[in-house]
């Protein structure tokens, strides 16, 4: 399929910019920092010296054993697979 004549570019009003200069483009800017709270300094209490710790309380630790028995469960499913899937 032969390629059809492309039309000359219309030529701008302005000169594009020399490829060593930066192009300025116009955008609107917003300034998201107004929107968020501003803690006052004074409001802060100072965090020098403290360390937190993260603590598993037994509600947590009953999730996490649950968990431990569903992946047991989904190994010892995959080991039956495997030894259905292999001669032997």
């Amino acid at each position: 399929m032969p390629e059809e004549p492309q039309p000359d570019p219309v030529p701008a009003d302005e000169p594009l910019p020399h490829p060593a200069e930066p192009l300025q483009i116009d955008t609107p800017v917003i300034d998201v920092q107004g929107l968020r709270h501003k803690a006052a300094a004074h409001a802060r209490g100072p965090n020098k010296g403290t360390r937190s710790e993260p603590k598993i309380d037994s509600a947590d630790a009953r999730d996490f054993a649950r968990e431990d028995e569903e992946a047991l469960d989904a190994i010892e499913k995959f080991e039956k697979s495997l030894n259905r899937q292999l001669p032997g």
